[in-house]
């Protein structure tokens, strides 16, 4: 027998949360000038902002792309291209992750004195991330400059990657604040566990390298989600079998993501 749960006036939990998703879209105008001021007060009295993050790709890249292109035996103008989109592409999803854990423990304050929707905190994340991978895509600009690179209409293809990219990141965000707020051990061990996913996860490596068993990348959600953006703009063609992979992750996500925030919902800001 399904079990119901009701809170006093005589609605489900399910209902609660699915007004509590309703009011948080809603609410767009609040969850994005919280976005902006987020990034403003991170980088207050700097005079780069949030550019310091896109110049330090410029610098991995202009530095390990010539050392690592060389050691895979790799020419300059076919690997440069391809390990920065990875970087930057990588830098958005790892940000997505890790600030995922920090959704509702980083806004403690607001969570426990304003009645606000909890999913407003999560397109908060969301937005402000978008914001951050916005400019550090400017970090391709001195890749394209320096090897000839044109845009083409192809790298359009990349939108209905990122699309789906950040319907990914609304569960996972959920998953991760949930679980970090109840479990404040868990924000390291996902650290540690994005770091060792990056040189798991063709970024500065391709899968060739790893010869007859090249095809152990494709179970690798990671790697899907970065090859949804990266391979239109690399122009290597997008295969049928990434969007299926990030399909069927998304809706796993969400599949874990709806029953938790119906059953702790309003328990969060007793964790936090």
């Amino acid at each position: 027998m399904q079990r119901q749960y009701t809170v006093r006036g005589g609605e489900t939990k399910a209902a609660l949360a699915s007004r509590d998703v309703i009011d948080g879209i809603r609410a767009y105008p609040i969850w994005s000038t919280l976005a902006w001021q987020d990034i403003r007060q991170r980088y207050r009295r700097s005079v780069l902002g949030p550019f310091w993050i896109t110049l330090t790709m410029v610098v991995t890249i202009a530095g390990m792309g010539p050392l690592y292109g060389a050691l895979l035996n790799i020419s300059t103008k076919e690997f440069v291209p391809y390990l920065a989109l990875g970087i930057i592409t990588w830098g958005f999803i790892s940000t997505l992750i890790l600030d995922g854990c920090t959704v509702f423990i980083g806004s403690d304050s607001v969570i426990r004195s304003v009645r606000l929707p909890i999913t407003l905190h999560v397109l908060r994340t969301v937005y402000r991330s978008v914001l951050f991978f916005l400019h550090n895509i400017l970090a391709y600009l001195p890749v394209m400059l320096y090897l000839g690179l044109a845009p083409r209409l192809e790298w359009l293809v990349a939108v209905p990657g990122l699309l789906i990219i950040l319907l990914a990141a609304v569960p996972l965000n959920i998953i991760l604040g949930i679980f970090c707020a109840r479990f404040r051990d868990m924000q390291p061990i996902v650290g540690s566990v994005v770091q060792l996913a990056f040189f798991l996860t063709p970024i500065f490596w391709k899968p060739s390298a790893l010869g007859h068993r090249a095809y152990v990348v494709d179970y690798n959600p990671l790697f899907m989600f970065v090859e949804l953006v990266r391979a239109p703009m690399y122009g290597a063609g997008l295969n049928p079998k990434i969007y299926v992979g990030a399909g069927i992750t998304t809706l796993v996500l969400y599949a874990i993501a709806v029953p938790l925030l119906v059953r702790f919902r309003s328990r969060i800001a007793f964790w936090i």
